[in-house]
């Protein structure tokens, strides 16, 4: 079983019916490209989703990345032949085999020592807590799933092996530690190729040098681990960047894990599926990859202290928002955004294709309760804008943005601050209580109430930068839009019952409060971004 070789992907062309898909090999990606090529993947899960697309990446980075960024863009116009795209993908296809006695995908080389065996429900995250993740209709998985479909147990490690914290007991995370946002550029377009939203992200040869990695381990177990014994950290022993091929970024293993498959027919509880070998649980033994040093293409970063290495930005309570676009699509003094988006703003060939065809930021990843153990508070997808941006604008553009972000996160505080005074009756003992339990819905509401209009503004500011008449106008309809949903938001939850009853003048004074602050940030925001 091959899961390169295998038709097994759910895939929708263009001229797909609804709920209409095929099941495709991967090597066919680029079949019948100029009369309806394949344009998105069908999952039973988001992160299978997500996880699928970073496979997709990964693979033809491998085999077929450009020369350099003119080479890009042509491939991307026009792509390779779909004869020329089977051979290169098939040129590795030993390296993804799903059961086998030798190198499996994803699994350990050989596991050597005190075995586990586990069941499927430690294949995931939080599972079974995340039953939404699953068809309605199977039942089977609201408790524990008891057999997989091989090639879906596949993408379920390797989602495993992309996403997972550190365990207990020596079992590594993920080579960004768990818990780290994801962030894949697509184009705009709903009708956009499939090929298409992967070749946004994959990086040119002369690029590709500017990754941590070493480019000269060309072996294909500097790229797959699995086809080569494990590097063990028993005693916290490193697997660095200069070990291993760039490459080996989207193929990270930091778990020591064989699935274990049962020949006999059976009906997957994770997709229906039926299939005449089935995945029935794994084997494990802790010590695995233990990677530090690493720098993902598609994961944005912090930059806190000057001393330290920098660390993935991660999932934030509430999933994200506008107030870390920046971050993530730009970069500001504290973050630095994913490779692949940072280059979609530094090489001219990626802005010309991003300005003709438009361009979004797929954002997404766990939001971790506890590093220690694999349970997630909730899987988060977002889409976000991503502009063209000239290096020579886009750091005004960013302290302009920076300015609009702190108007909000200041309004922000001051509803809940003033929502706590109108709800509890201000003694000794209110002041010691902590209130982040009972406010965080509101914060959240807020920046999702308006987070439409803020990227509305930003496209505009991207259209009009050099119009200070536009930027003014946009200072002015953002203080409008926070003010109106800021009244609003205090009023849906003041009229609600305190705990000492309604104290209308506790209301009114409080009101009186967010009102002098927005005064006092609309000034703020009015001189300093006049300034520009």
């Amino acid at each position: 079983m091959n899961l390169l070789k295998d038709k097994w992907l759910p895939v929708i062309r263009r001229n797909s019916g609804p709920g209409e898909f095929e099941n495709i090999a991967i090597w066919q990606l680029l079949d019948d490209y100029h009369n309806n090529p394949v344009t998105d993947i069908i999952a039973p899960r988001p992160d299978f989703r997500n996880a699928i697309y970073q496979l997709l990446i990964g693979i033809v980075q491998v085999v077929a990345f450009p020369e350099d960024e003119e080479d890009w863009r042509d491939l991307y116009y026009s792509p390779w032949s779909a004869e020329e795209f089977n051979t290169k993908v098939l040129s590795i296809e030993s390296c993804f085999e799903i059961d086998s006695d030798g190198p499996a995908f994803m699994q350990d080389y050989g596991l050597v020592g005190k075995i586990k065996e586990e069941t499927l429900k430690y294949l995931f995250i939080n599972l079974p807590s995340n039953e939404h993740f699953f068809p309605a209709d199977i039942n089977a998985v609201k408790s524990e799933p008891k057999k997989i479909n091989p090639y879906w147990a596949a993408i379920a490690l390797y989602t495993l092996q992309t996403f997972a914290p550190g365990g207990r007991r020596g079992h590594r995370g993920c080579m960004r530690k768990g818990g780290a946002l994801t962030t894949i550029i697509l184009p705009k377009k709903e009708s956009s190729t499939l090929w298409g939203k992967i070749w946004m992200n994959v990086i040119d040869e002369e690029n590709v040098r500017q990754l941590n990695g070493n480019i000269d381990k060309k072996e294909l177990s500097d790229i797959f681990p699995w086809m080569k014994p494990t590097k063990t950290s028993e005693n916290d022993s490193e697997l660095l960047p200069d070990e291993c091929n760039p490459f080996h970024s989207y193929f990270g293993m930091p778990r020591r894990i064989r699935l274990k498959f049962e020949d006999r027919e059976g009906k997957c509880d994770l997709t229906g599926l039926i299939s005449d070998k089935v995945v029935i649980g794994y084997l494990t033994i802790p010590y695995g990859n233990y990677y530090n040093g690493w720098i993902h293409p598609l994961s944005a970063y912090e930059l806190k202290k000057k001393d330290k290495l920098p660390k993935y930005k991660k999932t934030p309570e509430g999933g994200p928002t506008y107030r870390h676009w920046l971050d993530l699509t730009i970069g500001s003094k504290d973050a630095i955004p994913a490779f692949v988006v940072k280059k979609s703003q530094d090489l001219k060939f990626r802005r010309r294709v991003i300005k003709n065809e438009g361009a979004i930021l797929w954002v997404a990843g766990y939001k971790m309760v506890d590093k220690r153990i694999m349970k997630a508070q909730c899987w988060y997808d977002s889409i976000m804008p991503i502009f063209p941006l000239e290096p020579s604008i886009s750091n005004e553009i960013s302290i302009f943005v920076q300015y609009l972000v702190k108007a909000a996160q200041d309004i922000s505080d001051s509803i809940k601050l003033n929502i706590k005074a109108v709800w509890f009756k201000p003694n000794k003992k209110n002041q010691k209580r902590n209130y982040n339990e009972y406010f965080s819905f509101v914060e959240l509401s807020f920046w999702h109430n308006t987070e439409s209009d803020f990227y509305k503004l930003i496209q505009r500011l991207y259209e009009n930068f050099d119009s200070p008449i536009v930027k003014n106008d946009i200072i002015q309809n953002w203080i409008k839009i926070l003010t109106y949903h800021a009244y609003k938001l205090f009023d849906d939850n003041v009229l609600k019952q305190q705990e000492d009853g309604n104290d209308i003048g506790r209301v009114i004074k409080a009101r009186k409060e967010i009102k002098n602050e927005i005064f006092k940030i609309r000034k703020y925001i009015e001189k300093k971004l006049s300034a520009q």
